[in-house]
């Protein structure tokens, strides 16, 4: 079993015994949910948790709010009340009265009365919102790295206490892992190790998270090319759900677009070359030399990158031969540091030159690695030069015509 089978069982689908989510017992707990940054986790809330529990919860709210945005405390408490209110009441007659009402009233010059009316409202909805989430609901917190600057994360913290203790209802805490840096990152390891109950770390397989993503109905027309897809993922090893939106969004306006077709060969470099752009911001552009070779062009801004990059791609090449995955980059990586100045001495240049080839690499160096593992590893321009170059053309514009 996985660990997303694992963890959707034990929270929710567990036949056993009472899942976490649904078991009384655990009222008034808060739990982490914390995975790395695009593992899914917001995907897997969202659509294989929340829908399935609003069924079970049977008149208890499910109630989930992201912190992006959110400005202050205040703000933070009146969305999830918002939300509790919305989940179980659902339409908003008061409030939609009330928009009427103040309509009318600023017309006649008695917007006081409506504010009056609005605070009473307000107060009697926040009531029943209370009323709604004691014993048994659920609150789900997300994007909590991105909150804003001006919430503290102790009155936050404070906050979700307040509301596991109080009404006796489970927190869900979503976040990235080690988010929080300098005098923060302190305050959240001490703050959370009193506040959190239960910690919980989102670890999808690729063949996971690319059939959550996948499934979805908008990519039906996919459906033949989705395992091409997928095994161009692989190669790469990358794990992260927005990236795997762009890679499907790519595949299915290429799949669209007039006089364009779609093969095993097209899909595969368009998933790599997506990938590799969403990651380094690059395209490898290259044109053919007298000889016959390909030369690259990576960084506009440095003449030097192509002596550097020239001279050790052709001592390295056959390092790469039959080897595969994304660690043999990395003795490439080493082997063009320890070549540098070796370079700079066979061509007689001087110690300025040494210094500058230096400078450029070591400035770089996530580059080169990029340019070593898709070109080298990967093989990423291995298909008709043409195809190659609209590919290059539209992951670098965003426009295919």
């Amino acid at each position: 079993m996985t660990n997303k089978e694992k963890l959707e069982q034990y929270l929710l689908l567990d036949k056993t015994k009472i899942p976490f989510l649904l078991d009384d017992i655990n009222n008034g707990k808060t739990i982490m949910l914390s995975g790395a940054w695009g593992a899914g986790k917001t995907h897997f809330w969202q659509n294989e948790i929340e829908p399935k529990l609003s069924e079970e919860l049977k008149g208890k709210a499910c109630v989930y709010v992201s912190l992006y945005g959110k400005e202050s405390i205040s703000e933070v408490k009146s969305a999830i009340y918002q939300e509790a209110y919305k989940s179980i009441v659902g339409e908003d007659i008061i409030s939609k009265s009330t928009s009427l009402i103040g309509d009318v009233a600023t017309i006649l010059g008695k917007g006081k009365n409506v504010e009056a009316f609005d605070k009473i409202n307000q107060k009697s909805k926040d009531s029943k919102s209370e009323e709604l989430l004691t014993d048994g609901s659920v609150i789900c917190l997300d994007d909590f790295e991105r909150k804003s600057k001006k919430i503290d994360l102790n009155d936050l913290f404070g906050l979700i206490s307040h509301l596991a203790l109080s009404l006796k209802c489970k927190l869900v805490i979503i976040l990235n892992s080690d988010v929080f840096i300098g005098k923060e990152a302190e305050v959240f390891r001490n703050v959370k190790e009193k506040t959190v109950n239960k910690f919980f770390y989102f670890e999808p397989t690729i063949d996971e998270l690319f059939k959550s993503i996948s499934d979805d109905d908008r990519y039906k027309e996919l459906e033949e090319y989705k395992a091409d897809i997928l095994k161009a993922i692989k190669e790469t090893e990358e794990l992260n759900a927005r990236i795997y939106i762009q890679v499907l969004d790519n595949c299915l306006e290429w799949l669209n677009a007039l006089n364009k077709t779609l093969n095993d060969k097209i899909v595969r470099v368009l998933v790599l070359s997506t990938i590799n752009f969403i990651k380094n911001h690059i395209v490898y552009e290259y044109q053919i030399n007298e000889s016959g070779k390909k030369q690259y062009k990576f960084i506009e801004s440095f003449f030097d990158i192509y002596e550097i990059s020239n001279y050790l791609m052709n001592r390295l090449p056959q390092h790469y031969e039959g080897l595969g995955g994304c660690s043999c980059h990395k003795e490439f990586l080493h082997r063009m540091n320890s070549n540098i100045n070796e370079q700079a001495n066979e061509k007689n240049k001087t110690e300025e030159y040494s210094r500058k080839l230096n400078e450029v690499f070591n400035n770089n160096k996530k580059l080169f690695e990029a340019f070593a593992f898709y070109i080298y590893v990967l093989k990423i321009d291995d298909i008709e030069e043409s195809i190659y170059t609209e590919i290059n053309s539209f992951i670098k514009s965003g426009i295919l015509i």
